[in-house]
């Protein structure tokens, strides 16, 4: 069963505008990384997830959450964070991956910053599809331009490909998503055009299943 789908059948609503409202105020606690990109930072998320979840509870649900470290070294790490949602026989179980490099320019750990990722992602699968980069995409709207995937990312994509964790099946699920754009094609995009954040949808895709 779909996020959507769930809401509407369980009565599940989510806070969107007061998420929304929360972003705007908050505009301080979001970040830019690399040349042209921007993120949330661990306080705002949290801040994001409190609000989620208590909405959840007051809505009659038991919210568990569990993440686990999937890869760690000097130079990167990858955590994966589980959400349930339970009340009676009603169940949404959702994953979402986050990944933290050390050549990144940040105040936190890598785990933490991983991590954040990771719960900024499933905030986005229950509020809406890339809900919160669109309401940043309209708060820094001057100033964005997407910065180009790193070398980091997309030597593990190639190392993915070569384990078979990258099909066209994964590929075409994001361009579905809406994650990538229609006609996406990886090896091509490998080459010349892959984005930072297209990096981060495959790379997540690939390591939640």
């Amino acid at each position: 069963m779909s996020v959507k789908d769930f809401q509407t059948n369980h009565a599940l609503p989510v806070p969107v505008d007061a998420m929304r409202s929360i972003l705007t105020e908050r505009k301080n606690l979001i970040v830019k990384i690399g040349k042209d990109t921007y993120e949330i930072t661990r306080p705002l998320a949290l801040e994001l997830w409190r609000m989620l979840c208590e909405n959840a509870v007051k809505n009659g649900f038991s919210v568990y959450e569990d993440s686990e470290v999937l890869y760690a070294s000097p130079e990167q790490v990858i955590v994966k964070v589980k959400l349930r949602l339970v009340r009676e026989e009603q169940v949404l179980e959702l994953t979402e991956i986050g990944e933290a490099t050390a050549r990144e320019e940040k105040n936190d750990t890598m785990a933490r910053t991983a991590f954040t990722r990771a719960m900024k992602r499933l905030l986005e699968r229950i509020a809406g599809e890339d809900f919160i980069n669109k309401v940043i995409k309209t708060l820094f709207k001057d100033s964005i331009q997407e910065a180009p995937a790193s070398e980091k990312q997309k030597g593990l994509i190639r190392k993915l490909l070569q384990e078979g964790k990258i099909t066209k099946e994964t590929i075409a699920e994001l361009i579905a998503e809406g994650k990538l754009p229609e006609g996406f094609i990886l090896k091509e995009a490998l080459k010349q055009g892959l984005t930072y954040s297209q990096a981060k949808e495959i790379i997540g895709k690939a390591l939640s299943k």
